[in-house]
């Protein structure tokens, strides 16, 4: 599928998604390698990178793509579902100190983004390219811009 070029800051954020996902899930990989900096680094990408990005897809994309979808769509839940649920591992991973559940939520998660981040790029992003008039994804692209310099 060829991306609308106004849709590329967000591929852009995604590639870095799963750049992340590759390391944890190669870091993983090793039963004996300490997960304390992956988790560390993964905290910070979470705050610095995943949360801004979860956040301009929802004000930006999904605030669009909502007015030709109805809101119980199942790409606007998914997308949602997905973002919550990444979430919820961050702070399960945050509540314990428990290393095998720091471990083995980390892999979920690598695993969830990186399934996440295709499913975007294949369905979310094709339904939006779809489902936008021209104007609304040159608003897109611009309200996405400025969101993320900040």
């Amino acid at each position: 599928m060829k991306r609308d070029p106004r849709l590329k800051k967000l591929s852009w954020d995604h590639h870095h998604g799963l750049v992340m996902a590759l390391r944890i899930e190669r870091e993983l990989a090793d039963p004996q390698a300490d997960a304390g900096a992956l988790y560390a680094d993964l905290l910070a990408f979470w705050s610095a990178g995943l949360l801004p990005h979860f956040r301009v897809e929802g004000e930006c994309l999904l605030a669009r793509l909502i007015r030709h979808l109805p809101d119980s769509h199942d790409s606007v839940r998914r997308t949602m579902n997905d973002h919550l649920g990444m979430a919820a591992l961050v702070a399960t991973m945050r509540d314990t100190t428990d290393g095998t559940v720091r471990r083995d939520t980390l892999a979920r998660f690598g695993a969830t983004l990186k399934e996440h981040i295709r499913w975007e790029e294949l369905v979310l992003f094709q339904l939006t390219q779809d489902a936008l008039a021209s104007a609304e994804l040159d608003a897109l692209e611009v309200e996405v811009e400025a969101a993320l310099e900040r």
